[in-house]
């Protein structure tokens, strides 16, 4: 039998106090905040993805590369090196991501007869991608059949010895970013990449260092090339005077905001690794002084020289950056012979 309270719930008014009272609690929920869980960066591309997108490129290209290029965009002319190249856009490469830049794309041809695989423009953490996106273009050429790889980029100096344009031959590095655990090895391992555990000693190929001086001595421009410790900074913004001591009293020559992760990755999967970075910032405190110096003599000229240095890679002598075409060029040419 009907009662009171049963017909109440039915009414039109009840009705519709319980779907406001519905939207009501939707809304608080949605209010609530989600529960995130953060993917580790070693799951972002599996070892069967990345084999998919390196059998992709060596069908492409049907080329099978032993030697890997790297470079970041204030270097992208060094692509030129390429003799018959074979250019395959990001966007072609199935799962690979999208880059920045209008012309990301893989070169792949030969380079003094040595066949070669590189890249146009690199990833950054500081333009938003992780750590393993930043390493991804290493394990595709990795498992295109890459066995040394040659990883070049710019760099802010710490060495007051370094004057703009030089060219620093990498000798070891200080991974800052590690410290604060960020890395791009993050998460479960696949083996087929490489060992779980591994040490960053020798990552930089000695040999493949002292051929590097050796030609360098030979093409006459052992003046403004060196070999250093660089430290890898987040970025994107530049160090303070303070950081900068301390970076030398650490004995740090030059720092950047890339090139290391990539280098984890491919000592990692036991490639032989030469990297070097172009100076395109002389030290901050070296400006400093430069500049108290000079301000009693010409205010206006020292405003005009630090605008001109904010804008630093139009300072860099074209000559220089030839010779770091160069010095790759003749570097490959010597390796090839060996083989």
């Amino acid at each position: 039998m009907c009662n009171w309270e049963c017909c109440k719930s039915r009414s039109p008014i009840a009705k519709r106090m319980a779907a406001r009272k519905l939207l009501q609690m939707e809304e608080e929920e949605r209010r609530k905040p989600k529960l995130v869980i953060p993917t580790p960066q070693s799951l972002f591309y599996p070892f069967e993805d990345v084999e998919a997108m390196a059998k992709y490129i060596v069908n492409v290209s049907h080329i099978r590369p032993k030697y890997g290029l790297i470079c970041g965009s204030f270097l992208s002319d060094m692509i030129s090196l390429v003799e018959q190249p074979v250019v395959i856009p990001y966007e072609d490469i199935p799962n690979f991501p999208d880059g920045i830049e209008p012309d990301c794309s893989f070169v792949l041809g030969s380079v003094m007869g040595a066949p070669i695989i590189a890249l146009v423009h690199s990833f950054h953490s500081c333009d938003g991608y992780n750590l393993a996106t930043c390493a991804l273009p290493v394990r595709v050429m990795q498992l295109c059949g890459v066995r040394t790889i040659m990883l070049t980029s710019e760099a802010a100096a710490v060495d007051h010895g370094f004057a703009l344009g030089d060219i620093m031959l990498v000798q070891d590095h200080i991974n800052v970013v590690g410290m604060m655990h960020q890395t791009p090895l993050e998460g479960p391992s696949d083996p087929r990449f490489g060992n779980r555990r591994f040490s960053m000693v020798n990552a930089y190929d000695k040999d493949l260092l002292d051929r590097a001086l050796e030609i360098g001595k030979r093409m006459g421009i052992q003046k403004f090339l060196h070999s250093g410790v660089l430290a890898c900074l987040g970025g994107p913004i530049l160090g303070t005077v303070a950081e900068e001591r301390m970076l030398r009293t650490m004995e740090v020559s030059a720092v950047g905001m890339s090139l290391v992760p990539e280098v984890i990755a491919a000592h990692h999967g036991g490639l032989k690794v030469l990297a070097f970075v172009v100076i395109s910032r002389v030290a901050s405190d070296k400006q400093s002084e430069e500049g108290d110096k000079d301000k009693q003599k010409d205010t206006d000229r020292d405003s005009k020289q630090e605008k001109r240095e904010q804008d630093s890679q139009d300072l860099v002598p074209l000559p220089r950056l030839q010779a770091c075409s160069d010095l790759i060029g003749r570097l490959m040419y010597c390796m090839h012979l060996e083989i």
